[in-house]
């Protein structure tokens, strides 16, 4: 009997070893937490038909209802995680009080919590009166900053604070909602708390390249590729928020980077709301003394504010003037919450607008045999041949011309 007992065990004991190899391998060895995570990156920009239909709906039973919380159940069971260790909802408050009873719901910094989110985690979230509303799942912390994947939102509008964004919204003007990325401060207010599943194992997943590109193809390629050269950077180590505005100040920074502009005529004046040691002081600077930027009778910028399509527009189309080239118009559609406050357009109509001016200027190490012209003086613009067909960056032509370096420009 003892010889038949250990001959079982070992045939058990294999047999487990067999189970847990092949569920490794069908996992690729990610964790539990991660197999969650994946399954909800999988989904970005998965966009609600009309009436908040979903699969996530239909799956739960529910397709015309509020999905936020019925998203991140949908992925733990994808995942293969089991209700005792991660509880299923399709009402956030609900969630909220499962995980209590677990002893596993922790406030956040803003309601006296001291618990900073892991990946896989749940973040809830509360409105003005402290009501738990909205759910997503913790993507990482970086920066002191929390990333989550969220169902049934929009892109979170942040060059405005929320207690102003939340009442001018009018969820009728809005357009449908679908998974996305959003960031918030770890000290943000509406953030509730967080739900800690029981997962079995828990390593972070491997991320590459930026995670919340997702349906958005159309602008992969020139994302990726401004990102690349350093031209375009984005909003995280691993996100790129291309639903998202990009501020005036870094819009008008990034244009003069693209062909390495910098320096401004002396006496030219600052805009009060962008005083010297402002990240975007120069690149204003340099814009406003080339005549790139709308004049509006005030002495102000906005730089912080994200910029709108026609803004953006207006600013290219001087670039390409003043470098004589012909005008190009672009698409710049707006943003998801554009009819509020004031109209943006997105960092994915920015990347593929610069993606196309990248090239328009032809960059050349050839010898400069004809008369050369420095058409802006001392300001550190481009030149240019005199059959205007040969253009080199600042970088270039002080190479070339040390003689022509604007050692006058700019404070």
């Amino acid at each position: 009997m003892r010889g038949f007992g250990k001959n079982a065990l070992l045939v058990l004991l294999a047999a487990v070893l067999c189970l847990t190899t092949a569920r490794a391998a069908e996992t690729g060895g990610v964790s539990q937490s991660g197999r969650v995570v994946a399954e909800a990156l999988a989904q970005m920009g998965l966009t609600e038909e009309n009436n908040e239909h979903t699969p996530f709906g239909d799956h739960f039973g529910i397709p015309n209802g509020h999905w936020c919380d019925m998203f991140v159940s949908w992925c733990a069971e994808e995942a293969g995680v089991s209700k005792r260790a991660f509880p299923r909802s399709v009402s956030c408050t609900r969630h909220c009080r499962a995980f209590a009873a677990l002893g596993r719901y922790y406030n956040s910094a803003a309601r006296g919590g001291s618990y900073v989110p892991l990946q896989g985690d749940l973040a809830l979230f509360c409105n003005i009166e402290g009501q738990i509303h909205h759910i997503g799942l913790v993507l990482y912390v970086e920066d002191e900053t929390l990333f989550t994947v969220e169902g049934n939102a929009l892109t979170v509008r942040w060059d405005y604070p929320p207690e102003t964004v939340g009442p001018a919204r009018v969820p009728e003007e809005e357009p449908n909602d679908y998974v996305t990325v959003n960031r918030y401060p770890l000290g943000d207010w509406r953030i509730h708390g967080y739900a800690v599943p029981a997962y079995s194992s828990r390593e972070p997943l491997a991320l590459e390249g930026f995670v919340d590109l997702g349906r958005y193809g159309y602008a992969r390629e020139p994302i990726e590729a401004l990102a690349a050269a350093g031209i375009m950077k984005g909003t995280s180590s691993h996100t790129f928020s291309p639903r998202a505005g990009m501020a005036r100040g870094e819009f008008v920074k990034t244009v003069l980077d693209l062909y390495g502009l910098s320096g401004w005529r002396l006496g030219t004046r600052p805009f009060d709301d962008v005083p010297p040691g402002h990240p975007c002081y120069s690149a204003v600077m340099t814009a406003r003394s080339a005549g790139l930027l709308p004049e509006t009778g005030e002495n102000r910028f906005d730089p912080d504010r994200w910029i709108s399509g026609e803004d953006a527009q207006t600013i290219l189309s001087a670039l390409l003037k003043r470098l004589g080239l012909p005008d190009r118009q672009f698409t710049f559609t707006p943003g998801d919450l554009s009819q509020i406050l004031t109209p943006y357009t997105t960092r994915g109509d920015i990347a593929q607008a610069l993606y196309v001016l990248r090239d328009a200027v032809p960059v050349t190490s050839e010898t400069f045999t004809n008369l050369l012209i420095w058409g802006a003086g001392p300001t550190g613009w481009l030149a240019q041949t005199l059959d205007g067909v040969c253009r080199i960056p600042q970088s270039l032509l002080e190479e070339y011309f040390p003689s022509l370096s604007p050692e006058s420009a700019g404070p």
